[in-house]
């Protein structure tokens, strides 16, 4: 299960015990360890809590992978302004 190894993984990462984790998470450590045991479903509301204290996103949490959703900014603007940048205007004219 992706989600029990990458929980174990961040907080061997980060040195976290899954007590230390859950008391930063407001989560309750049993349902954290019932997660990493398989024994459990998860609480999407819970998830979050977990992936904001391990400081990755819920979609890198629960599929360790990048979110194909989330938005880069920082590599944007590094591509925005790595050269010429040319903006182009157009007045949309509304149907009357």
């Amino acid at each position: 299960m992706k989600l029990a190894d990458n929980i174990k993984n961040l907080c061997d990462d980060q040195g976290l015990s899954i007590a230390k984790l859950a008391r930063k998470a407001g989560v309750p450590a049993q349902t954290i360890h019932n997660w990493t045991t398989g024994r459990r479903s998860v609480d999407p509301e819970q998830v979050r809590k977990v992936a904001e204290v391990l400081e990755v996103s819920i979609y890198e949490l629960m599929f360790s992978d990048n979110d194909p959703f989330e938005c880069n900014t920082g590599e944007l603007l590094r591509e925005i302004f790595s050269g010429d940048v040319r903006v182009t205007l157009h007045k949309i004219e509304k149907n009357k």
